[in-house]
């Protein structure tokens, strides 16, 4: 038997493993909740930390039973969800993505203009990409139609927490656990979408160890993630000034103008910006990790993190995009901007999404 919010098989030996449930309420329940997801559901509780397999080794035989997959993104942290490995594997599948969080992007980004990014980003046409927003409803309606015209069943993928419970939870008739903690779906459930004979498939979510989010605790994640807004702060530094995002991640710049650059910094609500001297930036990092500088979110040893500096030219036309932490919008340029991150994140420079303000068609579905 399988538990009800997770898909994991249900197990009465051993708490600590996934899956355990005392053995008198598996005998007296009808939908059986393993502890874990039922402290999730009722306390909020991250109760067993889970090791999950790379699903990604596992997706070519599960795909084999599916036509149509639809791909979950966050447009928030787009580099660190959209991944090229992922779409290797779904070159003979009919792929859709639904691109959740743009209710959190400015408001002047108009969706006719996030469409037509994306339709560049993704290569595909607009009729495949689905802008939402769980919080607050936006493009539900759009997607839910596409769902309902549905002939089969959809394989519904994503990297660890994009959002994927949530969205499914908004069209089908039963809910899996939905939580702000990675990893929260276990095996595969299939959810029967509303007025409909077919199904959205929910899959474990990929795991993925390039990102910032990654490097934090499961509560961590949870509170950078879970964020109804985004923080956003215009810089105009000297080259003698850094600015620190939480403790993982400092930048610097270089430019030979006479004007100072000037770039927005984009990051969920809780992570802490700090900008001071350059010469004192680096031993910030290590000793006020965790206080000033979130994440991470409380107190961490960091003298034994390999870190790299690599350096990038911006631009007006782009952005710089730190995988699973934020990304910056360029004002005025160009300059160069070296950045300090740990060795195994990615860092990219990507076409802007963000563009000068001017009038158009606002978030609408």
């Amino acid at each position: 038997m399988k538990c009800y919010g997770c898909g994991v098989e249900l197990q009465t030996i051993d708490p600590k493993k996934p899956g355990y449930i005392p053995e008198h309420v598996l005998e007296t329940t009808e939908e059986p909740l393993c502890q874990r997801c039922f402290r999730i559901k009722h306390y909020g509780k991250l109760s067993v930390p889970i090791e999950e397999e790379l699903f990604l080794h596992k997706i070519d035989k599960i795909l084999k039973d599916f036509n149509k997959v639809l791909y979950v993104i966050d447009i928030i942290d787009f580099e660190g969800t959209y991944r090229k490995e992922i779409m290797d594997s779904l070159k003979e599948k009919e792929v859709y993505f639904a691109v959740t969080k743009f209710d959190l992007m400015p408001r002047s980004l108009s969706s006719v203009e996030a469409q037509e990014w994306l339709k560049e980003m993704l290569n595909t046409d607009s009729s495949h990409i689905f802008l939402t927003s769980s919080r607050n409803g936006f493009g539900l309606k759009k997607l839910e139609k596409f769902l309902k015209s549905l002939k089969e069943d959809i394989l519904v993928i994503g990297i660890t927490n994009v959002g994927k419970s949530s969205l499914i939870s908004k069209f089908t008739n039963t809910s899996p656990t939905i939580s702000p903690f990675p990893g929260t779906t276990l095996g595969l459930l299939k959810r029967k979408i509303k007025n409909s004979k077919y199904h959205l498939v929910d899959t474990p979510g990929i795991l993925t160890n390039d990102r910032i989010i990654d490097l934090l605790t499961p509560e961590c994640q949870a509170k950078i993630l879970n964020t109804n807004q985004l923080s956003r702060k215009t810089y105009k530094i000297t080259q003698d000034r850094a600015i620190l995002i939480g403790a993982f991640c400092k930048i610097e710049i270089e430019f030979e103008a006479e004007f100072l650059p000037i770039f927005q910094i984009f990051a969920p609500k809780n992570v802490k910006f700090h900008e001071t001297k350059k010469e004192k930036a680096d031993d910030l990092m290590i000793q006020r990790a965790g206080d000033l500088l979130i994440p991470p979110c409380e107190k961490a040893e960091m003298k034994d993190i390999e870190w790299k500096e690599e350096r990038y030219d911006l631009t007006e036309e782009k952005e710089l995009v730190i995988f699973g932490l934020a990304f910056i919008n360029v004002k005025r340029g160009p300059f160069k901007i070296m950045v300090k991150v740990p060795k195994n994140i990615k860092v990219v420079v990507r076409n802007r999404l963000l563009k000068p303000k001017r009038g158009g068609k606002k978030h609408e579905s």
